[in-house]
């Protein structure tokens, strides 16, 4: 049976503003989503970036299920109750959705990103580097090619339509990236979320996080990967970007690893505090 990860992100619980996720609403939330582990769940996990609360939830109960939805909208009623009581941030912005189902492979890999930022195309570049640029994915020099799928449901196979795509990118959302019709590689939402299988036939993990070692800029601002601790929202111009890394086997999580809490993205955070600062 398929495994399928869901993750969802909303702006709540917000402490000093929207700085960050005060612990309380963490632990709601969390509550919530443990208790239905063994029934509707098989793992899950509560996490954030910014002042975004982000529910990782695994199931075996397929991508568009009104069980999951259910538990979703619970967690989220729990961790409102907390934060209206502590009077935290509350922003007025519709939950952030998307998720991956697949066969598991012998060892499952996958990296989940997390941005503190909302906007429509902002994973587009970052898909195109990992999936799309074969000086950043070796192995696309070879046979691995992808498909790209955008909001309106365009299709585009690599590399042949990469240039069509690049142009579609420029107003329309990526919003997953597959192997084949049965084996999804990556999936985005609205900024804020991204998830992505690693490791052979797809991107390895250093590939997948080293798009981010050299510095970028978005409509949003320069992007800054920092570790988990350090993804607050705390300097106008800086997009924190977290990621972590996961196994999973069997429906059963392994990790988080933080993948940012490396010196090898230094650079990127020297030159993202620099040109903030003009």
């Amino acid at each position: 049976m398929a495994t399928t990860i869901s993750v969802c992100a909303l702006p709540l619980g917000g402490v000093a503003g929207s700085v960050t996720v005060f612990p309380d609403v963490l632990q709601k939330a969390s509550k919530v989503l443990k208790e239905a582990e063994g029934t509707v769940l098989t793992d899950s996990l509560v996490t954030h970036v910014a002042d975004w609360l982000v529910f990782v939830m695994v199931h075996q109960e397929g991508g568009a299920s009104p069980v999951i939805a259910a538990l979703k909208d619970a967690a989220i009623k729990a961790a409102t109750e907390t934060s209206e009581k502590r009077r935290l941030l509350i922003r007025d912005e519709i939950p952030v959705l998307t998720g991956l189902s697949f066969t598991e492979r012998e060892s499952e890999a996958f990296v989940l990103f997390l941005a503190g930022a909302a906007a429509p195309q902002f994973w587009n570049p970052v898909l195109l580097a990992q999936f799309a640029d074969p000086f950043t994915t070796k192995s696309l020099v070879g046979e691995t090619k992808f498909v790209f799928c955008t909001e309106d449901a365009s299709m585009f196979q690599m590399p042949q339509d990469l240039h069509r795509l690049i142009t579609a990118a420029k107003t329309s959302a990526i919003i997953g990236v597959a192997a084949d019709a049965d084996t999804p590689a990556a999936a985005a939402a609205a900024g804020v979320v991204m998830l992505a299988r690693a490791e052979s036939p797809y991107p390895s993990t250093s590939e997948l996080c080293g798009v981010f070692a050299k510095p970028k800029i978005s409509p949003n601002g320069v992007l800054m990967p920092v570790s988990l601790c350090d993804g607050g929202n705390v300097a106008s111009g800086i997009v924190p970007v977290v990621a972590l890394g996961f196994s999973v086997a069997n429906g059963k999580l392994s990790g988080p690893v933080d993948l940012f809490d490396n010196p090898a993205f230094a650079a990127a955070r020297i030159f993202a505090g620099k040109i903030s600062c003009r």
